[in-house]
């Protein structure tokens, strides 16, 4: 059995830096919308979803609780976090855990960690362009796969990206990722993508854009420069203050 535990909603050393800053503003506190699930053997699994357009972040969390999920509106920052600062870097966010501002994907004993992105998603969805951009940043390396050639096995860490008509579910696009039991390392991790709401091309590969970057441990950007703004826009890329938050970690 397993059972759900809630997110602290701390906001504190989490405030808008750089030229970008002005755009928090329109970014309500309640913006991420997560359901964390304690596992029998001591893992965790954490859900990112990012809400539909005209979907507010409560509005889905609320839907969510409707289906049986236990998700919450609210940051993921919490308290225990001893330097919240080192969380951010510009407009850039991680994702932490209740341990630690950044969880990592390890090494496995290659020169940096190798993320196989294994794309089993319908082809309106820009998924191997995303994971191109992504692969811009010198900290970890993203590789697109497809579903029939499969993942390439140790030392790469494999990342199934599914999409479906999953429904009026609320959601465009959504992360899960189960965190080794001290919270520090990513055991495993999978996108889903939902068909249902549609969109320009733009408008898929900004969603597959954001869960990737969900996947490599960022949290939302305050800066709609980003495709990491927690709402659907038509950006389509991860802007520098993404990567320069990887390459910090990494």
């Amino acid at each position: 059995m397993t059972a759900a535990v809630a997110v602290a909603a701390v906001t504190a050393g989490l405030g808008p830096v750089g030229a970008n800053a002005a755009n928090a503003a329109d970014v309500p506190a309640d913006a991420a919308v997560t359901s964390v699930v304690q596992n029998a053997d001591g893992t965790v699994t954490e859900t990112s979803y990012t809400p539909a357009p005209g979907v507010s972040p409560a509005a889905l969390a609320q839907r969510l609780r409707s289906r049986g999920v236990n998700a919450k509106a609210g940051t993921q920052a919490t308290a225990s976090l001893a330097a919240a600062a080192a969380c951010s870097k510009g407009t850039a966010r991680t994702w932490p855990s209740s341990a630690t501002c950044f969880v990592r994907w390890s090494y496995n004993g290659a020169v940096r960690p190798v993320i196989d992105f294994v794309d089993s998603s319908g082809a309106s969805w820009p998924v191997g362009r995303s994971v191109t951009k992504w692969n811009e940043t010198s900290g970890i390396d993203s590789i697109y796969r497809t579903s029939s050639a499969g993942c390439d096995g140790p030392p790469t860490h494999c990342v199934p990206v599914t999409s479906a008509n999953y429904g009026d579910t609320g959601w465009t696009g959504s992360t899960s990722r189960t965190l080794n039991s001290a919270q520090t390392y990513y055991s495993t991790a999978s996108t889903k993508l939902n068909d249902f709401y549609g969109g320009t091309e733009a408008q898929k590969w900004n969603t597959a854009c954001h869960e990737l970057g969900h996947v490599l441990g960022l949290d939302h950007n305050t800066s709609t420069t980003s495709c990491l703004y927690y709402a659907r826009t038509s950006q389509q890329y991860p802007n520098a203050d993404d990567y320069n938050l990887l390459e910090s970690y990494y």
